[in-house]
């Protein structure tokens, strides 16, 4: 009898190398990184692009009276842009199209821009335009500063930069999903 013969033990096929899952990981890596990129850059731009939009809003010098076009009816906001200090002496006075002498409600939270010049705008006031048309404003009790009279900033500039956010954040989770994918077919 022979007693160096080993036994026969049974074995599978050694694992495949082939089934790669690296461009899966690649993948997941590239659509995180270029959607993180493109969310930013969007969320920035429409930023950017709501600024520029401030520059377009009525402009008056304190004290003064301008005539302020409205082409949509809503919510209009008054802000202010110059010392805070001057902002409790004014007295604002707006007419409608109609002759109507409108309500005007001190602006309720803190809203604050910054233009592209670098000049920065408190919401101070904000009243209820029904009609379009030409609005008459005046201003009195500030003896320096600008008013300014358009729709809210925050309903400019955030659904551009909310959108950013989101096109970041799932791309972002896109991205590992896809390289969670990778590790598990590994």
């Amino acid at each position: 009898m022979r007693t160096d013969v080993q036994p026969a033990i049974a074995t599978s096929a050694p694992l495949e190398q082939g089934r790669s899952s690296r461009p899966w990981f690649w993948l997941g890596i590239g659509v995180a990184a270029v959607g993180l990129l493109a969310g930013i850059i969007f969320g920035i731009t429409s930023y950017q692009d709501s600024q520029q939009q401030l520059d377009t809003f009525a402009r008056m010098s304190v004290p003064g009276t301008m005539a302020v076009q409205i082409d949509e009816p809503g919510t209009q906001v008054v802000y202010y842009e110059g010392e805070t200090a001057v902002i409790d002496d004014m007295v604002i006075g707006i007419i409608d199209p109609a002759g109507a002498i409108l309500t005007i409600a001190p602006f309720e939270g803190e809203l604050i821009y910054e233009t592209t010049k670098l000049t920065q705008g408190r919401a101070i006031a904000s009243f209820e335009a029904d009609q379009s048309g030409a609005y008459e404003v005046e201003v009195s009790g500030g003896d320096r500063g600008q008013i300014t009279i358009g729709e809210s900033f925050s309903r400019i500039a955030l659904p551009g930069v909310i959108a950013g956010l989101a096109i970041a954040g799932l791309s972002v989770i896109a991205g590992f999903v896809l390289w969670l994918f990778a590790i598990v077919r590994d």
